[in-house]
């Protein structure tokens, strides 16, 4: 099998490119396997929207790609909070509106767990 078809997700969950190429690329393949987001992914999304180099609304369309996406999994590790990141982002609806402050209250809460991670790891 071709490694290269697991590529456009793999994109997608690295947000490596314009974003509505990528849910396409990723929506039109089909993957040979499993993608997992992991926590770095998910902070490098959210910094893009802190950044001003993404919105909030494109940070919805991210994460909505991703949680409907069957062959995206989610980093063992930080299961619990990834999978309660995505959930919020992708159904603002049913939380709150994702915009610049919630993305910088997230980042705190996914660096966090990044530097409680690197703390753990140093023991």
């Amino acid at each position: 099998m071709d490694a290269n078809r697991s590529r456009p997700l793999e994109d997608l969950v690295r947000w490596n490119g314009e974003l509505s190429a990528l849910i396409r690329d990723a929506r039109h393949s089909e993957p040979t396997s499993t993608v997992t987001l992991r926590l770095g992914h998910a902070v490098s999304a959210v910094e893009n929207v802190t950044a001003g180099l993404a919105s909030p609304g494109q940070l919805v369309g991210w994460g909505q790609a991703l949680h409907f996406e069957e062959q995206v999994d989610v980093e063992e590790a930080h299961r619990d909070l990834l999978t309660q990141f995505l959930v919020e982002i992708s159904t603002p609806e049913l939380f709150e509106p994702v915009t610049r402050e919630v993305c910088q209250r997230w980042l705190r809460v996914l660096q966090t767990s990044m530097a409680s991670d690197a703390e753990a790891a140093g023991r």
